[in-house]
């Protein structure tokens, strides 16, 4: 059988959009320039009442439009999701950009290695007049170490961004859609959800994903969501988690434990004086951390800020060792280049 009897990989892109009309636009012919063409583009509107629909539909049939009222990036995600037909699914925010060989290089991977989900990094990016700086460094080079599992890490305060992940479709099949009662922190949730789960893993280290700091509207905050809303969904956040912890019987050891606990106790100092705080959620919430001494929660976080200061001092970095950071290499400046603009190094 000669190789170009070989189907190629279909991939899905769902993108939910919020009121980005001037950006939706320059992120769906990033897509389209893709060196592995997507299968289908799904956008959907998540109620927009800027010019975002009359942008997406100058694209004609080569994207699928679904309108919404707003109902949150969750519910977006998951109708996108329930119409796709591809092997592989790329969940795409309406203002980020990938490098051109983001698709057809973890692609590739997942089918050499069966993999579950393709990592690849990523950083955050200011964009102006077609010139990218970054805001630091690139994040999650390679995978965090193994010492832990991908959950234990998450649990300790490493994530990443859904942008810089292919997911095999079976796999999300397997494990449900997002939930559509979180606004904020709902990537969380899902992606430990996932992890809880162990997938099996693989990284294209030879991709990159640009992810923008300084975008207006960004979708998890779009339905005017105030301080202490996003702190209520937080707190939801991570009951959810609990809950999938004792569900999934995740076996965590004591350090991770210390640090996820610590962090649900700082939360809890602000949760306490929010005026639409829950209080089965509140009692909840600090019944967990109740499992662990006070004193050794107290020390935990005391650490944490600690190996935060060291690290700066070290490297000039805040990130833990889970997210791999380091400067940009040769390879990720060129395909910066690629995409048609000029690297600006973070110094400048």
């Amino acid at each position: 059988m000669n190789a170009s009897s070989n189907p190629k990989p279909r991939v899905s892109i769902v993108i939910p959009n919020y009121n980005r009309a001037g950006l939706v636009g320059e992120t769906i012919e990033n897509l389209l320039r893709q060196t592995l063409p997507p299968a289908e583009i799904i956008v959907v509107d998540d109620g927009s009442v800027d010019d975002s629909v009359k942008v997406i539909r100058s694209f004609g049939a080569r994207v699928r439009l679904l309108e919404q009222s707003n109902q949150g990036p969750g519910a977006a995600r998951n109708a996108g999701l329930a119409v796709a037909t591809g092997d592989y699914i790329q969940f795409q925010d309406s203002d980020d950009l990938l490098s051109l060989n983001k698709l057809e290089a973890q692609a590739k991977l997942l089918d050499e290695t069966g993999a579950d989900i393709a990592f690849g990094p990523w950083a955050h990016v200011f964009i102006r007049n077609h010139q990218v700086k970054f805001e630091s460094c690139v994040l999650q080079q390679s995978l965090p170490p193994k010492r832990i599992g991908l959950a234990a890490w998450l649990l300790r305060g490493w994530s990443t961004v859904f942008q810089s992940l292919l997911f095999r479709r079976t796999f999300l099949d397997r494990t449900g859609g997002y939930r559509t009662d979180v606004h904020y922190g709902e990537d969380m949730e899902f992606f430990f959800r996932l992890l809880a789960h162990p997938p099996r893993v693989t990284i294209a280290a030879n991709t990159l994903t640009l992810y923008r700091v300084d975008a207006p509207n960004k979708l998890s905050h779009d339905a005017g969501l105030k301080k202490n809303r996003r702190e209520m969904d937080w707190a939801r956040c991570l009951s959810c988690m609990i809950e999938e912890i004792h569900a999934s019987g995740l076996k965590t050891d004591e350090m991770t434990r210390c640090i996820f606990l610590s962090g649900i106790r700082k939360h809890l100092r602000y949760l306490k004086n929010g005026p639409e705080a829950s209080t089965g959620l509140i009692q909840f919430l600090a019944k967990e951390t109740r499992k662990s001494p006070e004193v050794g929660l107290v020390a935990t976080e005391l650490w944490l800020r600690v190996q935060e200061r060291v690290r700066l001092f070290g490297s000039g970095y805040r990130w833990m060792p889970g997210y791999q950071a380091a400067p940009a290499t040769l390879q990720q400046v060129q395909l910066i280049k690629d995409l048609g603009f000029d690297w600006i190094t973070p110094q400048s």
